[in-house]
């Protein structure tokens, strides 16, 4: 996907974005950043004095938590790696009266490249300090910076007793997008303290409250933090304060527990970002405290490694097909947030028009496509499908359907709705596109569409319809021959 930069300047200095999502705005970044930065570096001041610091920054290209970091006499060297060489050269141009010049710091190394490319080449115990500032992920792909084989990685180069700082998401907006980040850095054996707090920046674009991340393979204590020495000069961060972001309350910290982990074969953080409230809370039990303090407790990682990947096609129409075969039906659960500008309320009203979706559809026409194949099915599946195409030919009436021929029709729909919102609009030719981007901490559009007309653009989606839809039937063959096989 290509990025998109955008620098927006006001009265009191610029807003940056990167593919519409706010990066920083110069009023208010010094929270976002110190915050970052300053507890794990003076942390490491702590636990190695007298010892000439080696920090990694994983993104950060427009230099701002390098500024940070530089700020530390005991920080010897710094390694900073950005894949993009646009936000990098900003950074040493549009950006330096705001980073103080540090991207041009003779205790400064840039590279760029992939940050899981550069790290693979770092021989371990390398740093003592390693700063993750990532851009909020659109696709699955961007979270592979988020999991637990990253954390593993980054651990590998920390030297025994390091500090990693992690940017994280919204703890109010992206509820179980946030926890799955802390349960996935206690599954790569990490000892995790979660933080939050507010942005007026980031609050003003919806976003809600932020959340970070300070880890480290040993625990963390709340003395240790309580006799951290913070270097002078700080807009945002004052000792008193840092002790309160630790906390939270109990109406979010309680789900931690009921997120799976997030890995490479198995992706589970973007689900989350889609769909970032648990569609069936657990009761919580009357407890005396409304919030919690992570400083005053250690725990260990109770998240699973997940069975599949939700958004994927397959896992829908299982989760279908458990639902459907249970006593009760939440159909709060059968159509999962696809994209960044889908929200669960336009997938429920999806799942209210099913019955307008497929009177849509020419079944005949399409039962006998799927018979022209039907030697690639079991028999029974073929005899059953045979037969329906026969009533509906001779206009007789239908009172019941067998299991398999029932089944076959929700697959059907699943199919349709899943390749409408891969595709949105494609199946049935609507001829829209928006040219608007996804905030961090809000659902569905942002502004600024771009319509294009039916004219210019129908052929283009009647084409990917048929190609998703043609691609689902086959899909659905498939699993229909898989589980009669099974059976």
């Amino acid at each position: 996907m290509p990025t998109c930069l955008f620098i927006e300047q006001h009265n009191n200095g610029l807003a940056f974005y990167i593919n519409g999502d706010l990066q920083f705005d110069t009023v208010d970044e010094a929270i976002y950043h110190e915050y970052l930065v300053i507890p794990s570096v003076a942390l490491a001041v702590k636990r190695f004095p007298h010892t000439e610091l080696q920090i990694l920054i994983c993104g950060g290209g427009d230099g701002l938590a390098a500024r940070d970091v530089l700020q530390f006499p005991e920080v010897s060297h710094v390694d900073l790696v950005d894949y993009n060489p646009e936000v990098l050269e900003l950074g040493k141009n549009v950006f330096k009266e705001f980073n103080d010049g540090s991207l041009e710091s003779d205790r400064l190394t840039i590279y760029t490249q992939e940050a899981f490319e550069f790290l693979s080449t770092i021989k371990e115990k390398s740093y003592h300090v390693i700063i993750c500032d990532f851009t909020y992920p659109s696709c699955t792909e961007d979270t592979a910076i988020y999991s637990q084989e990253w954390f593993k990685t980054i651990s590998r180069v920390l030297y025994p007793g390091g500090i990693i700082s992690t940017n994280g998401v919204s703890p109010e907006n992206r509820t179980t997008g946030f926890w799955c980040l802390y349960q996935t850095l206690l599954a790569a054996g990490l000892m995790a303290k979660p933080l939050q707090l507010t942005i007026p920046s980031f609050q003003r674009h919806d976003y809600g409250n932020w959340g970070f991340f300070l880890a480290s393979p040993v625990a963390i204590q709340r003395s240790e933090i309580e006799g951290i020495t913070l270097p002078e000069n700080l807009q945002a961060i004052a000792l008193k304060n840092l002790l309160k972001v630790f906390e939270f309350e109990n109406a979010i910290a309680h789900s931690r527990h009921s997120v799976n982990i997030h890995t490479l074969d198995c992706p589970q953080l973007f689900y989350y970002l889609l769909n970032p409230h648990i569609q069936s809370p657990q009761i919580i039990e009357a407890i005396d405290e409304k919030t919690i303090n992570f400083l005053d407790i250690e725990e260990a990682g109770t998240g699973l490694i997940g069975l599949r990947d939700l958004l994927q096609l397959e896992s829908t129409a299982q989760r279908w097909l458990e639902e459907v075969q249970g006593n009760e039906i939440d159909t709060s659960k059968l159509l999962p947030v696809q994209h960044p500008y889908h929200n669960p309320k336009m997938t429920a009203e999806w799942l209210a028009h099913l019955q307008k979706l497929l009177s849509e559809i020419d079944l005949s026409r399409l039962l006998g496509s799927i018979l022209e194949r039907a030697q690639e099915l079991p028999p029974q599946i073929a005899a059953e499908l045979k037969q329906l195409s026969d009533k509906i030919r001779t206009g007789q009436q239908i009172l019941t359907l067998s299991p398999r021929a029932a089944e076959f029709i929700m697959m059907l729909s699943v199919t349709l709705l899943m390749a409408n919102l891969a595709s949105p609009d494609a199946v049935f030719a609507k001829g829209y596109y928006s040219g608007s981007s996804h905030s961090p901490g809000s659902s569905g559009y942002s502004g600024g569409n771009t319509y294009y007309s039916e004219g210019d653009w129908s052929w283009f989606n009647r084409t990917i319809g048929f190609v998703l839809t043609a691609a689902g039937g086959i899909w659905l063959i498939n699993l229909l021959t898989n589980r009669s096989n099974n059976d």
